[in-house]
C-alpha cells in the first residue's frame, strides 16, 4: 500500500518564506545542465532523510523540454522556462517499508522532493509565484495514476494551509483524493506539499498519508533537512 503517487513533479520547484542572512545558493548565470544535475543531485533528499526502511523509487533530472513536453501548452512553458532562466529539474521519491502499518495513524507512505536551479533568484521567485497563481482545478490535474496500478479520484486541494516558513519564500497546500490500488482497495489519501524557494533553487516536499493528514512533525523536519542541503550546495 505504500506504491501510492499521487502527485506529478512540478518542473519550477517553490519557495519558503523565512530565514534572513542564512547563506542560500547563490545565483548561476553560467551553470550548465551537467553542473547542475550533479549540484541538484547533492540537494535533493536521500532515503535516509525520509525515513528508516525507507526505499528511493524515482531519481531523475527533467530539462526544461521534458518538463515543457508534459504540459499542454508546451510552446508557452518553453518561454516561460527561458524568461525564467531555469536550468534544471531533479525529482527523488520515497516508498515506507513493504508491510508497514500506514492507514489511519498519520504515518507518511510516500515522500516526494523536487528541486530546480535557476540563473537568477529573481528567476526562482518568478517560477514560484507562477505556480501558486495556478487554479486549484489545474493543480488537481497534476495529480496522475501510479504505475504500478494505483489509480487516483475525486481529488481536492486547499491552498494556502497553515505552515512554518522556510527558505526565502514558502507556502504549502493541501490535496486528498481516493487510492484505489490494483488489489481494488480504496483509501483516502491527504499529501501536504510545501513549497519554496532558497536563492535561485525552488523546490518541493511533499508527503503522502492514508486515511487522514501526515504528521505534522515529521514533514517539517523534512523541509527543514532539505533547507540545510540547499543551504551548503
Amino acid at each position: 500500500m505504500n506504491r501510492i503517487l499521487p502527485l506529478a513533479c512540478i518542473a519550477v520547484v517553490l519557495a519558503a518564506c523565512g530565514s534572513g542572512a542564512a547563506k542560500t545558493p547563490a545565483a548561476s548565470p553560467t551553470l550548465s545542465a551537467s553542473a547542475a544535475e550533479a549540484r541538484l543531485a547533492k540537494i535533493v533528499l536521500t532515503a535516509a532523510d525520509a525515513g528508516p526502511g525507507f526505499t528511493q523509487e524515482v531519481a531523475r533530472a527533467q530539462t526544461n523540454e521534458d518538463a515543457a513536453n508534459a504540459r499542454p501548452d508546451t510552446e508557452t512553458a518553453r518561454q516561460q522556462y527561458a524568461d525564467w532562466g531555469q536550468i534544471l529539474a531533479y525529482n527523488v521519491q520515497f516508498g515506507a517499508p513493504p508491510g508497514a502499518d500506514l492507514v489511519f495513524n498519520g504515518k507518511t507512505a510516500r515522500v516526494m522532493n523536487t528541486a530546480t536551479l535557476f540563473h537568477t533568484n529573481d528567476g526562482a521567485s518568478a517560477a514560484l509565484a507562477y505556480v501558486r497563481g495556478l487554479a486549484p482545478a489545474l493543480i488537481a490535474n497534476f495529480l496522475v495514476n501510479d504505475g504500478a496500478g494505483t489509480k487516483i479520484s475525486e481529488t481536492q486541494v486547499v491552498k494556502d494551509i497553515d505552515f512554518p516558513a522556510a527558505g526565502d519564500e514558502s507556502f504549502a497546500w493541501r490535496i486528498s483524493g481516493k487510492a484505489t490500488f490494483a488489489g481494488g482497495f480504496t483509501v483516502n489519501f491527504v499529501a501536504d506539499s510545501v513549497f519554496l524557494r532558497a536563492g535561485s533553487l525552488t523546490g518541493n516536499v511533499t508527503a503522502v498519508a492514508l486515511g487522514q493528514p501526515p504528521d505534522r512533525a515529521a514533514l517539517t523536519a523534512l523541509v527543514s533537512t532539505f533547507v540545510q542541503h540547499a543551504k551548503a550546495n
